[in-house]
């Protein structure tokens, strides 16, 4: 296999393209390229270009798209040297090259100039405040950091940037500020700013347009845990609040018994804002005994997270695994021997489970009309 040059194309014209770069595509080579969208391509008439454009109509899907070119380089190279050209820089969100790359071939890259100079410029944003680069047809909600500011690249059409809009404004607020930037270069960069609910709103179709979203501060953050965490940690610390100060794992305990039992009345009133309300005292009283394990260097609120997030996922293979189940008896077969498998023994009395029976009993007696006091005699006769 013959080596594979990559080189960057820039993120305009001949007048920013390194003079190596422009001695590489005039020496009288064939030249690859992804795709013949770009200034310089246009402005080298005379080179000999081979363009990929043809396979973006072949599928729906980006991915493919990425793949069936790497496929082409590599048979190319089997026959000869490869010279190929990508807009913008080669290792600056260019799927094609980190595939070239995971493909074990013999790549070489040569740089251009990327696009994230022009934008952050077009943005009048400082990138070393931190920021985050993702991609619009690839985009996993899981990487996102709304404390940093995220630049989302090829929102190519309306329908990209609709699908986006609902996936953020599942952590940032709808009239957070979006900055749709097309064709970044300093002044030249058409930059227009509107609230996320609107991004989709007569959103021009180009292969040249990204997002430049600024962090999430003050209030937006309260929606996420962390947040929740670093509230309760002052709190509890020598500039926070002397109740909470003072209380311990067990001063807390009556405090979850209380939140459980507002939360059921609120799921029998099919209240939802009062579901959310006493959801959160619950959520409060876990972020609570955690702060003061951290206070106390015992563990913190990710350990809990994690034992949970690790258990769910071990007691479920018929859904993260390969374990078949055909109902329910097989279904707790398995909770069962997952159990079995984490050391944990059978007991024949749960305590818990019959403090639960006895709570659950008096609660529905006194919903049903009686007296905490007439509750507890009928549960006392019932169990005789």
């Amino acid at each position: 296999m013959n080596k594979i040059t990559v080189i960057g194309l820039g993120n305009y014209g001949l007048d920013e393209l390194p003079y190596g770069i422009y001695k590489l595509l005039t020496a009288g080579e064939k030249v690859y390229v992804r795709t013949l969208e770009h200034p310089v391509i246009q402005e080298l008439p005379e080179v000999e270009w081979h363009s990929f454009d043809d396979i973006y109509k072949k599928h729906d899907q980006f991915p493919a798209v990425y793949q069936e070119i790497v496929a082409a380089l590599l048979a190319a190279s089997e026959k000869e040297g490869v010279l190929y050209a990508v807009p913008g820089h080669p290792m600056v969100a260019e799927s094609t090259t980190q595939l070239l790359l995971e493909a074990d071939a013999a790549v070489e890259i040569k740089g251009g100039k990327s696009f994230i100079d022009d934008l952050f410029t077009a943005a009048k944003a400082d990138p070393n405040d931190g920021f985050q680069l993702l991609d619009a047809t690839a985009f996993d909600v899981r990487q996102l950091n709304i404390r940093n500011a995220l630049i989302v690249t090829q929102v190519y059409n309306q329908i990209v940037a609709s699908d986006l809009k609902i996936t953020l404004l599942e952590h940032y607020p709808a009239d957070h500020p979006v900055r749709i930037i097309t064709a970044a270069r300093n002044a030249d960069a058409a930059v227009t700013e509107v609230p996320l609910h609107e991004l989709d709103h007569e959103f021009s179709e180009s292969n040249l347009t990204s997002l430049f979203i600024p962090a999430v501060q003050g209030a937006g953050l309260y929606g996420e845990l962390s947040e929740l965490d670093r509230v309760m940690t002052h709190l509890i610390s020598p500039d926070g609040c002397p109740w909470d100060q003072k209380q311990t794992h067990a001063s807390l305990r009556r405090y979850l018994i209380e939140e459980s039992f507002e939360f059921m009345e609120a799921v029998d009133e099919d209240d939802i804002d009062h579901m959310i309300e006493e959801l959160g005292d619950i959520l409060l009283q876990v972020v609570f005994h955690a702060a003061l394990a951290k206070r106390e260097e015992l563990f913190d609120i990710r350990e809990v997270v994690t034992v949970v997030t690790d258990k769910m996922i071990r007691r479920h293979p018929h859904v993260f695994g390969d374990t078949v189940v055909n109902n329910l008896e097989d279904l707790n077969q398995v909770w069962e021997q997952e159990k079995r498998n984490e050391g944990k023994v059978k007991r024949e009395v749960k305590m818990e489970k019959q403090f639960a029976d006895l709570f659950m009993t008096l609660y529905d007696k006194v919903k049903e009309g009686a007296s905490l006091e007439e509750a507890l005699q009928e549960v006392k006769h019932e169990t005789r």
